[in-house]
């Protein structure tokens, strides 16, 4: 029975993660296509600013979900709505910050980046264009666990496939086939998302699911704790982009902008892989709450196995399929002779992280989901604050451009390392 609950709640969000890769694939092979190396760099550069609009999403929505599937499973309905209604006011009050602050101060930031020239120019319509849909953005990443957490994984995934069905439809329209280039992509993903938001809308809101007013009044006791079990998950979804900010400046400072176009489709290829193994730590989350929330303490230990083994499994496909496609790759990107070659090589170099990427996902999901918020942070902002960064300077001066490459294997497999320990500890406490 518990087995067959975690196939239901993990499957439909392999899918739906799954598909948001490919979307982001989709949308660099259609930008590759019509713009060229520069607009892969351009996407590229500007990534940063779009993930922190991203996980803020991801944060507020994992955060509240968490504490409503822990009150759940303890049979505290009346607290569950209240951390709902809370999480949804957060979500609206942060797309009001990231709309305001991305589209007057887009230039700047992505000046400080290391965007130049016509790559900074198409990476600030590009940012200022998503500034504006922000609402629609968070607001998807937001309430996806809210859905999962309320027993619609199905539904979810649902929403999911059907953002990415109008995101890849109308980014093909606006970028190849009206010649938009970067800015259609974006108004592609604004137009898109903001479709996709409206069943969300009603799913949420309707008479079955809706929750009384009295539950949107924020409370700092329900604030505080849904930032503390956010922290984890909004790093988890930020750090990646915060690694290809700090690796961009070393692509760009050993290889220009050639480098930073490869440096894109490793990132295009890597986020399939990486949302994969999401999905299955995002999905196995609710079962685990709850599980641990009605102190069933062996079916936690059950799901988290399950869960390391998919998530392993996975990221030793997703390598394997890579480093197999490596020579076909930059064809499918329309990548430049240069880049091709130097793909080639950074592939391999870089998807091997995959396999130790998902202990550490797993990991960090799994005390995040059992109230061990301090532990989950510790290993995902040492991470992106200190191991990234350090990793970043030496690697390199060692091994110029292949040194970049390799920063994120190792950093992932000293991170995969300390999960192991955490772990062992977590079991004997």
């Amino acid at each position: 029975m518990l087995k067959k609950q975690f196939r239901k709640t993990i499957i439909p969000a392999m899918i739906a993660f799954f598909l948001s890769g490919i979307y982001v694939s989709i949308d660099g092979l259609f930008v590759g296509n019509s713009v060229g190396d520069e607009g892969l760099a351009a996407i590229n550069i500007a990534w940063p600013v779009v993930a922190i609009i991203l996980a803020l999403g991801v944060g507020i929505g994992m955060g509240g979900s968490i504490h409503m599937s822990i009150q759940r499973g303890a049979g505290n309905e009346d607290k569950a709505q209240q951390f709902q209604g809370n999480t949804l006011l957060m979500l609206f009050l942060a797309a009001l910050f990231t709309t305001t602050v991305f589209y007057f101060f887009a230039t700047p930031i992505l000046a400080l980046l290391g965007a130049k020239g016509v790559v900074l120019e198409m990476a600030t319509q590009y940012v200022q264009i998503l500034a504006l849909g922000s609402l629609f953005q968070i607001a998807a990443q937001g309430t996806n666990p809210l859905l999962r957490n309320q027993g619609k994984p199905w539904i979810a995934m649902a929403m999911m496939i059907l953002n990415f069905v109008l995101d890849t439809s109308l980014s093909g329209i606006f970028t190849l086939y009206l010649g938009y280039g970067v800015a259609g992509a974006a108004i592609a993903s604004v137009i898109g998302q903001g479709m996709a938001f409206l069943p969300i809308l009603y799913l949420l809101f309707n008479k079955s699911n809706r929750v009384p007013l009295s539950a949107y009044k924020l409370s700092t006791e329900r604030v505080q704790k849904i930032v503390s079990a956010g922290l984890s998950p909004f790093a988890l979804s930020f750090i990646p982009a915060l690694t290809t900010l700090i690796l961009n400046l070393q692509v760009a400072h050993h290889g220009g902008t050639v480098a930073v176009a490869s440096f894109a489709v490793l990132g295009y290829i890597f986020s399939v892989g990486q949302l994969l193994i999401q999905g299955i730590s995002d999905g196995a989350q609710p079962l685990i709450s709850f599980q641990y929330g009605a102190n069933h303490q062996e079916n936690v230990t059950l799901v988290r196995k399950w869960t390391y083994q998919t998530a392993i499994t996975v990221g030793i496909l997703i390598f394997g399929l890579a480093w197999l496609g490596s020579s076909i790759i930059p064809i499918v990107f329309n990548t430049s002779t240069q880049a091709a070659q130097l793909l080639h090589l950074a592939i391999p170099l870089y998807l091997a992280s995959l396999p130790f990427y998902a202990i550490t996902r797993v990991t960090t999901s799994f005390v995040n989901a059992i109230g061990k918020n301090h532990l989950s942070s510790l290993l995902t902002y040492g991470e992106g604050l200190v191991l990234v960064p350090i990793l970043a300077i030496l690697l390199p001066l060692l091994f110029q451009l292949n040194g970049v490459w390799v920063t994120v294997l190792v950093s992932q497999m000293i991170l995969s390392s300390l999960s192991y320990l955490l772990v062992k500890k977590l079991k004997q406490d």
